[in-house]
């Protein structure tokens, strides 16, 4: 089986609980079984052998290729607010010391740049770029280009490249799809189902007057993610429904 990671679909949960379970029941404390003994990654969670994932790209049909998806409202939502609102809110008066290093010299001066040229809010430096400008500016990068906390589902998942046994709604499928994945690993399922109660990287709470997914840009977002809606049928008025 293959499990592919998701960005901003519970992958530090998903890390956690491999980890956890190889430990718990497969008596590795070790999860990558020593291997790249320098690689911090390969302790936090893991990494199959390198020929391994050879066989995997070549022989991807051999598998039974299992994912999580998110609400695409939801999940553009959570990267502007992970990687910008909270980046903001992360220091006194929005300097750059509060943002992921990640961001500082990356996505946020392209931003910066994108809502200068465009007259958005968002352009001066110790600003807040609002939710807003953040969706024009998402909307405005080709898919396939964009940061891939934000790009469409179907491009980070390899759709239709991969065939999915399972590519399962966290908003009401995560029960039957940690079970699946649980039992191919030889988890025990009620275990793997009690580890959703332990919050992992749990999410800051907007505090702005009203919430930015507004009608308008619910619209942008719902076109530059519109693959992501068709491939996993998620509905375009849902929004109305995520908070």
């Amino acid at each position: 089986m293959a499990l592919l990671l998701n960005p901003k679909v519970l992958t530090t949960f998903t890390r956690r609980f491999l980890t956890d379970g190889m430990r718990e029941f497969h008596g590795l404390s070790d999860p990558s079984a020593g291997r790249y003994r320098l690689v911090k990654n390969a302790r936090r969670f893991p990494m199959a052998r390198l020929r391994d994932y050879l066989h995997f790209r070549t022989h991807h049909d051999d598998y039974k290729i299992f994912a999580f998806v998110r609400n695409p409202y939801a999940r553009v939502y959570s990267g502007w607010k992970d990687k910008f609102y909270d980046g903001h809110k992360g220091s006194d008066y929005g300097r750059l010391s509060g943002y992921p290093r990640s961001m500082r010299r990356g996505e946020l001066k392209k931003a910066r740049a994108y809502c200068r040229k465009h007259g958005l809010p968002g352009a001066a430096e110790g600003e807040l770029v609002p939710f807003a400008s953040f969706v024009r500016y998402m909307a405005d990068q080709p898919p396939g280009e964009r940061n891939q906390h934000w790009d469409q589902q179907v491009l980070v998942l390899q759709q239709p490249k991969f065939r999915l046994a399972g590519a399962y709604k966290i908003e009401h499928e995560l029960d039957k799809g940690i079970r699946t994945i649980a039992e191919a690993l030889e988890f025990d399922p009620d275990w793997a189902v009690t580890q959703l109660s332990r919050k992992a990287n749990v999410s800051s709470r907007y505090d702005g007057s009203a919430h930015p997914m507004t009608d308008e840009v619910a619209e942008e977002v719902f076109h530059a993610c519109e693959p992501d809606f068709d491939v996993f049928g998620y509905d375009k008025e849902s929004y109305r429904e995520l908070w």
